[in-house]
């Protein structure tokens, strides 16, 4: 759920922040969790791409469909592949109060598909651009007085 999913209007979106914005019933897997098991949480919620956590649900990175088609393309024996053998570390990661403004530059500036929030190293949500755009309306919903 969204925070934004809350928000009648009234808000000017400059005053929004990530946790506004971002989604919280996330599927994410463990860095121990194997290749198979990660593939099929993918491929059953149509995700292009899953967060990786250790067992305190610190955030260790993502895996795209890329990383967990690359040892099928190159032949592999997927068997005894673990998340955290493919997962990417270079992700974009932000705290729950950076403001939507900034969250929006990093979507333009980077060039992702999702940025990942994180409060002391856990993961707490997501935003995808659908999510800012879905902040965005509900929050200058015109006619409508604040929350």
């Amino acid at each position: 759920m969204r925070g934004s999913d809350f928000m009648i209007g009234g808000h000017d979106f400059k005053t929004l922040v990530a946790s506004q914005m971002m989604e919280t019933n996330i599927n994410w897997v463990k860095v121990s969790s194997t290749w198979r098991e990660t593939a099929k949480i993918m491929a059953e919620y149509e995700m292009k791409s899953i967060p990786v956590v250790d067992d305190n649900k610190g955030l260790v990175g993502l895996i795209t469909e890329y990383d967990i088609l690359g040892p099928v393309a190159g032949e592999k024996d997927v068997k005894n592949i673990k998340a955290g053998d493919i997962v990417s570390r270079d992700i974009q990661v932000i705290s729950a109060d950076t403001p939507a403004m900034e969250v929006l530059k990093i979507f333009d500036d980077k060039r992702v598909f999702k940025i990942l929030v994180t409060e002391n190293g856990a993961l707490k949500g997501v935003i995808v651009k659908h999510d800012v755009l879905h902040a965005y309306l509900s929050a200058t919903e015109e006619g409508v007085v604040g929350f």
